[in-house]
């Protein structure tokens, strides 16, 4: 399998900037929240900078405090953080437009903000600014003012019990690659009402708690209440998109579900923890590894907005990350080519937030990757599902 030095060129052409900023607030709970943010934007220009650093050591250590990751891989290495970023920090954000469009982008549960890296950057280089947050408890990070946060001992615990859950394992066991939706949905109910996904939820719930207090900064931020380099820069009246990869796929459609200015959202081989009876209202995609259809079925059958379900063969879990560039241990890897997975997850990336925000003519629909399928376009009305 071939080794990469460097994160592909991004795909527009805009150079990248990168800036990190902190954030704290209380939450619903009344639990104090430490954020950090990495926000990626269009830039004219390096300034003849070096590129960002991938992601800070000391974080990375963190891993060997993880007991899911340290079981998991019995000391082997997880993946190489020496790679070549394609991004610049704190240059100065484009001229070529007035205002930028918004995505959110959040990482997978036990996994760091930069892991969405590649992604970020590529949609940064055709002119969104995209925001990557650290939580507190579900995520690892380093605020820039130089603390590290690591998931915390219950988090840890939370998703070490789900894996291991007897009833959840034996529904794991049955799930089919292509059910009929009376079985996929039987299946999927079963699932979400396991007792052991209530915690679960409930960091998925504060994550989007986050992200909605994040929100509410850059609109308070934008007629220039805050100041910024992005004072009066932003594009938010036409909404926000949203993408997540795994556990942060749950806390997209939570966010879709309870905030209207996020109008739609992508789940990247996600489930719906937490969504047994919720109505998105929001247009949604779900590119998923099978058979991941069983426990995403719920979504399209009470979303009253459009919900695309691809699913993608020969790839595993983590492929929909920066680790098909940065990884060591081939155990976690599928089989598509580096490359060939970045553009296919990009590409379905830009072309729906670039028609269901910015209303182009591009189409999901229209793209054709060997092994991937449209198993299912839903849409929910008072007459019941139609396809």
């Amino acid at each position: 399998m071939k080794t990469y030095d460097s994160f592909p060129e991004p795909i527009g052409g805009y150079t990248v900037g990168r800036t990190q900023m902190d954030f704290e607030y209380t939450a619903s709970d009344n639990s104090i929240r430490e954020l950090t943010a990495f926000v990626y934007y269009p830039s004219d220009s390096s300034e003849g900078k070096s590129t960002s650093t991938y992601m800070f050591p000391e974080v990375y250590e963190m891993f060997n405090e993880q007991p899911l990751v340290t079981a998991y891989l019995e000391g082997k290495d997880f993946f190489s953080i020496d790679i070549k970023t394609q991004c610049y920090d704190d240059i100065a954000l484009s001229g070529k437009q007035k205002r930028y469009p918004v995505l959110f982008y959040v990482c997978g549960g036990g996994g760091s903000p930069e892991w969405g890296t590649v992604i970020c950057t590529d949609l940064a280089s055709i002119g969104y600014v995209v925001v990557s947050i650290g939580h507190p408890n579900s995520t690892m990070y380093k605020r820039k003012d130089g603390r590290l946060f690591n998931i915390s001992k219950d988090f840890s615990d939370v998703i070490m019990a789900f894996s291991e859950d007897p009833e959840m394992l034996a529904l794991a066991g049955k799930m089919e690659m292509r059910p009929d939706d009376e079985t996929a949905m039987e299946m999927c109910r079963n699932v979400l009402a396991l007792p052991i996904l209530a915690k679960l939820t409930e960091y998925s719930e504060l994550q989007a708690e986050d992200i909605r207090y994040v929100a509410d900064y850059l609109y308070n931020m934008d007629p220039g209440e805050l100041n910024s380099i992005f004072k009066g820069r932003l594009l938010l009246d036409i909404g926000i998109g949203i993408v997540g990869h795994s556990y942060g796929g749950l806390t997209t459609a939570i966010v879709c579900r309870d905030d209207d200015r996020f109008i739609c959202g992508i789940g990247l081989d996600s489930g719906a923890f937490g969504l047994l009876d919720s109505n998105l209202k929001k247009t949604f995609l779900l590119l998923f590894c099978e058979p991941n259809y069983n426990m995403n079925v719920i979504i399209g059958a009470n979303n009253s907005m459009e919900t695309y379900y691809f699913s993608v063969d020969r790839v595993s879990h983590l492929d929909y990350c920066d680790i098909v560039f940065t990884h060591v241990n081939k155990e976690l890897r599928g089989e598509r080519d580096a490359m060939e997975m970045r553009n296919l997850v990009t590409d379905y990336t830009k072309n729906f937030f670039d028609h269901y925000i910015l209303q182009k003519a591009a189409n999901v629909e229209s793209l054709a990757y060997d092994g991937v399928d449209l198993i299912k376009k839903t849409r929910q009305n008072s007459t019941g599902l139609i396809q």
